[in-house]
């Protein structure tokens, strides 16, 4: 079954655990060099040179290892590797998009980012101690196996794995029983893919990872994703803003209920002894 949003179709994939497979275009080089062009700015970095991490600064300062080399894989601006230096980490990044790595150096030069394939990566077996992956591994069409074989080999023993992709909350998958999503992914491009909770731990599992902790976040984006009239009031000029601090409020307030719409998934795991 293909379902549409927007300009987005939805697998409805039972073959694959009942996950979501996003269809629009494909996230090669050119889109991510287009994507962090177009989220660029100076602010981008103005609260990461004074350390601050928003949502993850629970998770990352519970979790990251403090001894020890960390990798950003995919780590786009920077923006993260230099908020967490700033908090006594040594992290570096790496970005498949060269010219946002040319784009970061111009504003901060010193920042230890590079070039790479993060499921080719030009280290010896266990030199980190933790790897973070945001939003990366979800955009492989044949899954996100090859990503997590490489971050469990560059990882040392007992090293940590924070890794996140979009989660097939349960609105999503009320709405694919309902028959929400309409469509027909001919003549378009695989995007990504969004996961169970329980079939994205099974693949951090069968890759050799043990999973510690199972996380949700960002309910804006996951609500609003998912219903067209709240999308086009938040752009509006005079009420987006407010309805943007009313739906935050809100999720502050009702935590069950973020948890329920929330967009991403994000599993914390460790590499055996």
């Amino acid at each position: 079954m293909a379902f549409l949003i927007l300009n987005k179709v939805i697998r409805y994939n039972t073959s694959y655990y009942r996950r979501l497979a996003y269809y629009c275009r494909q996230a090669d080089a050119i889109f991510w060099e287009r994507h962090w062009q177009q989220h660029f700015s100076p602010s981008v970095y103005r609260k990461a040179e004074q350390g601050e991490l928003d949502f993850f600064e629970e998770i990352f300062l519970r979790w990251l290892p403090r001894e020890g080399r960390i990798l950003e894989a995919g780590c786009g601006l920077g923006h993260l590797v230099l908020a967490l230096r700033v908090r006594g980490y040594d992290v570096e990044g790496v970005e498949w998009s060269k010219p946002t790595v040319e784009l970061v150096r111009r504003w901060h030069p010193d920042l230890p980012i590079r070039v790479g394939d993060v499921t080719h990566l030009d280290v010896p077996d266990g030199y980190y101690a933790g790897y973070i992956s945001l939003g990366v591994v979800e955009h492989h069409k044949e899954g996100p196996r090859p990503f997590l074989i490489e971050a469990w080999r560059i990882l040392k023993p007992g090293g940590i794995a924070l890794v996140s992709v979009p989660w097939f909350n349960p609105l999503r998958r009320l709405k694919a029983r309902l028959g929400w999503y309409r469509g027909d992914e001919k003549g378009l491009d695989f995007y990504q893919y969004a996961f169970t909770e329980e079939e994205f731990a099974r693949i951090m599992e069968s890759c050799g990872f043990e999973v510690l902790e199972i996380r949700n976040y960002d309910p804006m984006k996951g609500f609003k994703d998912e219903f067209f009239l709240i999308r086009h009031l938040l752009r509006q000029r005079l009420v987006g803003w407010r309805l943007k601090r009313l739906l935050q409020s809100f999720f502050n307030c009702s935590p069950r209920i973020a948890k329920l719409v929330s967009h991403m998934l994000l599993i914390i795991a460790q590499k055996p002894h």
